[in-house]
């Protein structure tokens, strides 16, 4: 990849600059007028991201709801931008019109010295200590939740594993437990989700758009309400007590705005993402009872109820479970940037502020990086086949670069003690022949839920 070395202009701001779509160069179309290629991208976006690449090559138009920019799959240039070592990819203007209208301020969505500093302050949630005390607090509330889902009738598995992973996060980062908040916390990231993906993206009474914003609203009160109560208690641990309390260099608070915006987003990240990727892991064992049943009984051997923080790192076989449902099935399928500075990529002047979308759910299923890439395979991951290794950026399930996940290890540490619990208390399978229809968007999953049957041990 080559980068314009060409200082920008006294007094430029690319965060003012406008979305570039002078693209005629770059092969292929913008799709249907105004909503581009999202019928597509909702139904069958792995589908979408071969006919691009078989059509026109590594490269071409890519319109999300008027969102134009190109397409690129290359794990190269992924390499490139992620790493990004000029300093010339944007990850706040990129998300700025998508879920940047409702997590904006969140760390995903702020760029270079900015993102670095703040960086820093949720490196210490994910230290060691503190996740030696998360663990405890994680495997009570599964302790309490699982018990129950074997006498629900017609059980689907992902709005109560959604409801206990949130019932976790709000534990730990912003220490709710109250059933109530709890229910009000979930109800409005239920209705935030729905409206996020809606075509009509207008505050219009009755809409699911409009439901999503009174959603937002009502979280942000909630946890502006919070911040003046954790500044005034000493005793409390939970993360949100430490961020109301943190100071910047100059001696003052982090500003309310501030702090709520970062707790939206790590909420979202701590519960949302890592349901739908127990979803998946859950479909593919029930689908695959001889992996269930290998995870049961590496469970069993530990006799003990819950996890210790020390038995983690030895727990391969569900690291590469985990690993091998975020391939097939990614928690984020696509992800973008915005150029801030002309760059070459494969070959085409990408002018400055042009959104570069990354479908990396199409190299995870490569064929030139992977051995029977439909099937589920754990056992790629281990060290005598490392299929993952083959190209360090051919599957990024926790991102790269400046940006990649922080919270990784928390995720897999909630991976682990759930399939722990859930596997030593019940055997679950899927009906014969079981085939949902898989949604991306906003977040893979069954478009059922996943339903379970659930047999006690």
């Amino acid at each position: 990849m080559k980068i314009s070395q060409e200082a920008l202009p006294p007094g430029y701001n690319y965060k003012n600059q406008p979305d570039c779509t002078d693209l005629g160069h770059i092969p292929g179309t913008f799709g249907l007028p105004i909503i581009g290629h999202i019928p597509w991208i909702f139904s069958d976006l792995r589908g979408l991201s071969g006919k691009l690449r078989d059509k026109y090559g590594p490269i071409a138009k890519l319109n999300i709801g008027g969102s134009k920019g190109i397409f690129v799959a290359n794990p190269d240039v992924v390499k490139d931008i992620f790493l990004d070592p000029h300093r010339n990819f944007s990850n706040e203007k990129a998300f700025e019109n998508t879920i940047g209208r409702f997590f904006s301020g969140g760390l995903l969505l702020i760029d270079f010295d900015e993102h670095k500093a703040q960086r820093r302050l949720f490196q210490t949630a994910f230290k060691a200590e503190p996740m030696k005390q998360y663990i405890l607090q994680m495997n009570n509330i599964i302790a309490k939740q699982i018990p129950s889902w074997g006498d629900i009738d017609s059980f689907t598995f992902f709005p109560h594993i959604k409801q206990c992973l949130l019932t976790t996060s709000a534990s730990i980062f912003i220490g709710v437990d109250n059933k109530d908040e709890i229910k009000m916390l979930n109800q409005n990231f239920v209705d935030m989700f729905d409206g996020m993906v809606s075509i009509i993206q207008k505050e219009i009474p009755g809409t699911k758009w409009a439901s999503a914003k009174r959603a937002l609203r009502n979280l942000k009160r909630h946890y502006e309400s919070l911040i003046p109560l954790r500044r005034e208690t000493d005793s409390s641990s939970d993360f949100l007590s430490y961020l109301s309390k943190e100071k910047q260099p100059d001696g003052s608070f982090f500003s309310d705005q501030q702090i709520v915006d970062h707790i939206n987003f790590l909420l979202m990240a701590a519960h949302d993402t890592t349901a739908s990727s127990l979803t998946n892991i859950i479909m593919e064992l029930a689908k695959n009872p001889q992996w269930q049943e290998r995870l049961r009984q590496q469970s069993k051997g530990l006799s003990k109820d819950c996890l210790d923080y020390d038995d983690l790192e030895g727990m391969v076989d569900f690291d590469n479970v985990l690993l091998e449902a975020q391939r097939l099935h990614p928690s984020i399928p696509m992800s973008w940037r915005r150029s801030i500075r002309e760059c070459e990529i494969e070959g085409y002047a990408i002018p400055p502020n042009t959104l570069i979308y990354m479908p990396l759910l199409h190299n995870y299923r490569d064929p030139t990086w992977w051995s029977n890439p439909d099937q589920f395979d754990p056992d790629r991951f281990l060290p005598a086949r490392s299929e993952h290794k083959r190209h360090n950026f051919a599957f990024t399930p926790f991102g790269g670069g400046a940006h990649k996940c922080i919270g990784l290890h928390f995720a897999g540490m909630q991976v682990k003690c759930f399939l722990h619990q859930f596997l030593c208390r019940y055997r679950f399978t899927v009906k014969e022949g079981y085939a949902p229809k898989l949604m991306m968007i906003p977040m893979p999953k069954p478009q059922d839920d996943l339903p379970l049957y659930l047999e006690k041990i």
